[in-house]
């Protein structure tokens, strides 16, 4: 029997291959897997987009595009009590199956995977908004995605390498089943010097920047954090409160029927206001998240309107600081998933509402 939240999201497909005159389409990009799924798996290998198995999803019936060596596992793990219909081959011809399509509709299909010889469809406007199921699947992974960071940012100590950190995170992540898909270090002035800190044997003196996005059924929350061993410069204080600024401003300005290039103008302007203002240059700014770690990067230019249960993370830089969460929209105020109540904050107000960002954790 087909679940609920796969019936839903069945309909938002048909209705979508009904509008683009389609007649089926494969699914086959582990983002759209996933979504469609709930949080199914059909992938092998980690640095790939895309999956080993693939379904066909038609305005009448599901099937299982898959090899002999996936297709025992998609049926009893990933897509049990679906009623997928699978269409088998041996491995060694499995570069065929897409051509077994024709086999069993004889009409126009589109494929999410560019390149193959069907009309490519992107269906990741699909995703949105969350159902309440993948809201509360969301909210859990939030919560312990923040436990075992804010766990690790108390155990760390000087002298530790980035690559140990990154270990220890790792092998909590990977024991709580969640796979964490972008995991950067940086100690001390590496914080300043780049953006994007992939992990080294450097050792930590002073401080360190944690930056994680973790995956759990398909969905993937992203957060930073940062540590201090030393008493904060007055030069430190003001760029984390005013990074702080910012990403409240992008938090409270993140609410239904707002186009997404007016919140990022709205973050723009608040890097004027606070004396940063070429740093939003330096960095992209985050964008719409959920099944993807970002769908795109916000610019101002950026049209799409957001609705309720959207998730985003925003992720404003000044250099030597950062911050970052995952935010679900709400009717006004979107709600913070990566929130840890015990850790030090920074009540910020915009516009009359306060919000609270995490402060650099001094230990």
């Amino acid at each position: 029997m087909i679940s609920n939240e796969i019936e839903i999201k069945w309909t938002r497909v048909r209705n979508f291959l009904s509008e683009k005159k389609f007649d089926g389409i494969i699914i086959n990009r582990i983002s759209n897997f996933a979504w469609f799924t709930g949080g199914g798996r059909n992938y092998v290998a980690l640095n790939t987009e895309f999956g080993a198995s693939s379904l066909l999803v038609t305005d009448k019936k599901i099937y299982l595009l898959s090899n002999n060596i996936e297709s025992e596992r998609m049926l009893r793990e990933e897509l049990a009590n679906t009623g997928v219909e699978p269409i088998v081959l041996p491995w060694h011809k499995d570069d065929r199956l897409f051509e077994q399509v024709n086999n069993v509709i004889n009409g126009k299909i589109a494929i999410d995977k560019p390149g193959e010889k069907f009309d490519y469809l992107d269906i990741s406007e699909l995703h949105f908004p969350l159902l309440d199921i993948e809201v509360d699947r969301f909210k859990n992974l939030g919560k312990k995605v923040t436990k075992i960071v804010s766990q690790i940012c108390y155990e760390i100590k000087p002298g530790m390498t980035e690559n140990e950190v990154a270990g220890q995170l790792s092998k909590e992540f990977w024991a709580n089943d969640t796979i964490p898909v972008v995991l950067l270090i940086a100690a001390d002035e590496r914080i300043a010097n780049f953006r994007h800190p992939v992990a080294t044997d450097k050792k930590i003196e002073k401080c360190v920047m944690v930056v994680v996005c973790v995956y759990e059924k398909g969905l993937i929350v992203s957060m930073t954090r940062i540590v201090s061993f030393t008493k904060l410069s007055e030069e430190i204080k003001k760029k984390h409160h005013a990074v702080c600024t910012v990403d409240a401003t992008f938090i409270v300005s993140t609410k239904p029927g707002k186009t997404v290039g007016e919140v990022f103008k709205a973050g723009i302007d608040a890097y004027h206001k606070t004396g940063f203002q070429d740093e939003w240059e330096k960095h992209h700014q985050g964008g719409p998240c959920g099944y993807k770690t970002r769908y795109y990067r916000a610019t101002s230019n950026s049209s799409d309107v957001i609705t309720k249960n959207q998730a985003f993370a925003w992720n404003p830089s000044i250099t030597g600081t950062k911050s970052e969460d995952t935010i679900i929209t709400g009717e006004n105020l979107a709600l913070i998933i990566t929130e840890d109540e015990q850790w030090p904050k920074k009540n910020i107000e915009i516009n009359g509402i306060t919000v609270s960002r995490p402060d650099i954790l001094v230990r």
